[in-house]
C-alpha cells in the first residue's frame, strides 16, 4: 500500500465531507486526491459501509483516547499490506 493511499484513507476516516465525496464518486474523488491508477482501482473495491462504520468507531475512540490513535491505525494498515 502506498503512502499516498494510506494518507487518503486516513483522510476518509477523519473527514465526513471527504467520505461523502468518495461515496458519490469513488474513482473521481481518489483521482482528484492525486492517487495513481493502481490505488484508484484498489479504492473502487472498498466496502463503503465498512468505511463509514470504521470512521464512526475511530471518532468515538478519539473522544475517549485522543492520543496516538492515528499512528496505531496506520501501523495496522502497514502490517496488512
Amino acid at each position: 500500500m502506498s503512502a499516498s493511499l494510506e494518507a487518503y484513507l486516513a483522510r476518509l476516516y477523519l473527514d465526513a465531507d471527504a467520505r461523502r465525496a468518495f461515496a458519490a464518486d469513488p474513482r473521481g474523488a481518489a483521482a482528484r486526491a492525486g492517487l495513481d491508477a493502481t490505488d484508484v482501482t484498489a479504492l473502487e473495491r472498498v466496502d463503503h459501509v465498512g468505511l463509514e462504520l470504521t470512521a464512526r468507531s475511530l471518532h468515538a475512540r478519539r473522544l475517549v483516547h485522543p492520543r496516538h490513535w492515528l499512528r496505531r491505525l496506520l501501523d495496522r494498515w502497514r502490517r496488512r499490506g
